[in-house]
């Protein structure tokens, strides 16, 4: 059978329209959201008769609709249900005792130690030796242990004094405070000096009767030399002291040369 020219394009015509018409049911179909429901009715030829009257040239075309499918599309999203994990945190107590701290206070018993302050007063004496030198006070120099005797001199006109008591400081013993020595020189606080030899020291002197004067060749007593700080048991005068040189025994029974009973003795050199 044979289609004119008409029938083909009334065919043709047909087919956009079903066209369009399903384009336009898609696009209706995808704009109403995904929450509600959607009837979406497809229009379906399922046959076409297309009559061709060769005579007439008029094409009969019978649409058979095909009965809507209803297609009903359910947009509610399944329900979900989320449970909560219950965290059961369990906070233990903590219990701090404060153990309770006892500070004693030791008492302290501070005893003020007695400090006695000695004086020591003006140096009387300077000491020079091979050890070095040394300086003493009357309180050092009375410290030391003592020597005493009978002493006295004759002088160059003869004149005797004494003898008298006598105490001080062996000369041999300060002569040990510098480091020893032979003999000393002695000098006085007004510049007078005299050497006294170590023969001297040891007691070899001239020795006289102090009731004649007469030189005694035969001593039988023994001469010692001290620096005295004491005449008669009082301070030497002012004119002899506070230090001189003496010339003593055990005995009130002699006298020496008055030049070496050095008066006003403010240091000694030993050597």
């Amino acid at each position: 059978m044979r289609i004119g020219c008409k029938g083909l394009r009334l065919f043709g015509l047909v087919a956009i329209v079903l066209a369009l018409v399903l384009l336009g049911l898609i696009v209706a179909g995808c704009g109403s959201g995904g929450t509600n429901a959607t009837s979406a009715t497809t229009a379906v030829a399922s046959s076409t008769t297309v009559s061709l009257d060769t005579t007439t040239s008029v094409v009969s075309t019978t649409a058979t609709s095909a009965p809507a499918t209803s297609e009903t599309t359910s947009g509610t999203a399944p329900s979900t249900t989320t449970t909560a994990a219950t965290t059961s945190k369990t906070v233990q107590a903590t219990t701090t005792t404060a153990k309770a701290t006892t500070t004693t206070a030791k008492a302290t018993t501070t005893t003020a130690k007695s400090t006695t302050t000695t004086v020591k007063g003006p140096v009387v004496l300077h000491l020079t030796g091979p050890s070095g030198t040394k300086d003493l006070t009357m309180a050092q120099l009375k410290a030391m242990p003592a020597s005493s005797g009978y002493g006295g001199w004759k002088n160059q006109l003869g004149n005797i004094t004494g003898p008298v008591s006598w105490k001080g400081v062996s000369v041999r013993a300060l002569m040990d405070l510098v480091g020893g020595g032979s003999s000393v020189s002695v000098t006085a606080s007004d510049n007078y000096a005299q050497t006294i030899s170590s023969s001297e020291l040891n007691g070899a002197v001239a020795i006289y009767d102090p009731a004649t004067g007469e030189a005694i060749d035969n001593y039988s007593g023994s001469i010692r030399v001290i620096v005295a700080y004491s005449e008669n048991g009082a301070a030497l005068p002012s004119g002899e002291g506070p230090l001189r040189i003496a010339f003593v025994s055990s005995t009130k029974d002699q006298v020496t040369d008055g030049s070496n009973w050095v008066r006003l003795v403010a240091s000694i050199k030993v050597k």
